[in-house]
């Protein structure tokens, strides 16, 4: 073997020749972020009320849902429609201008009027004068967990809050018929008359008297109590579809147009 082929042997020993077909590049697995849901909400935190003197516009929840609770704001849940609808009919721009604030004199202000507000401002536009509370302070999962004592007991409280000491709200918005429901069983209690709501006694938005003299009187007693306007809206959670959007939208168009008529 001549000293050339004998070279060519030794490089070829070092030659390397896989067994299997090499495959691409495999990245890592990206773990899914994974989402533990609660077992419990008895270790979950109460929501507080944003309330400030002569509010304007006070909304008033069912009870804080668990992301609600654990981020410390008001419908939190990305599903939940709320914002959404409080956006899009420019209530914060209505209220303001019914407050006569210079909106463009506030750069915050500005840019909440302009480019949307969102949970994390509910206790920002209270000194603007919108408030948030709710029937029952205590998370749940869902509103049906509360017991029907339990809503009741929470009446005296949130008419309370109405009035804040003769510096109540101008508008009233309950978001979720149920909370109208207790309020009417509570006072009927008081009383001492029946009174349900019906098709022919109740009409979503602004709370009004009617033929129902029963139901009439419960809503003079409420008027003893509250110097505001109430209205009933559908809850806005994303579990509850029993209104479309559109109609819903509608209802806060209409509160809105009230707040700006106030302005005259």
């Amino acid at each position: 073997m001549s000293k050339q082929e004998h070279l060519k042997s030794i490089i070829k020993t070092f030659q390397y020749t896989p067994d299997v077909k090499q495959k691409g590049i495999t990245k890592p697995t990206v773990k899914k972020r994974q989402s533990f849901p609660v077992k419990s909400t008895n270790s979950l935190p109460n929501l507080n009320p944003s309330l400030a003197p002569g509010l304007t516009l006070l909304f008033v929840g069912y009870n804080p849902g668990v992301e609600s609770s654990i981020q410390q704001h008001h419908y939190a849940h990305h599903s939940n429609l709320f914002w959404k609808l409080f956006n899009a009919s420019n209530v914060l721009e209505h209220v303001c201008n019914a407050r006569e604030i210079e909106i463009e004199e506030d750069s915050f202000l500005s840019k909440l009027v302009h480019e949307g507000a969102n949970h994390v401002h509910d206790w920002d536009i209270a000194k603007y004068g919108i408030g948030f509370t709710d029937l029952v302070l205590r998370c749940t999962k869902r509103a049906e967990e509360l017991s029907a004592q339990e809503k009741l007991e929470n009446v005296p409280r949130l008419l309370k809050e109405f009035h804040n000491e003769g510096q109540g709200s101008k508008f009233i918005v309950l978001i979720g018929k149920g909370i109208w429901e207790t309020i009417v069983k509570y006072i009927a209690t008081e009383l001492q008359i029946k009174v349900k709501l019906t098709k022919e006694n109740f009409v979503w938005g602004k709370v009004a008297t009617g033929e129902d003299k029963l139901y009439n009187k419960i809503l003079d007693r409420l008027y003893e109590q509250v110097e505001g306007t109430v209205y009933v809206f559908p809850s806005s959670s994303g579990l509850v579809a029993s209104m479309k959007y559109q109609e819903k939208q509608q209802l806060w168009d209409n509160l809105a147009k009230d707040i700006y008529y106030i302005q005259e």
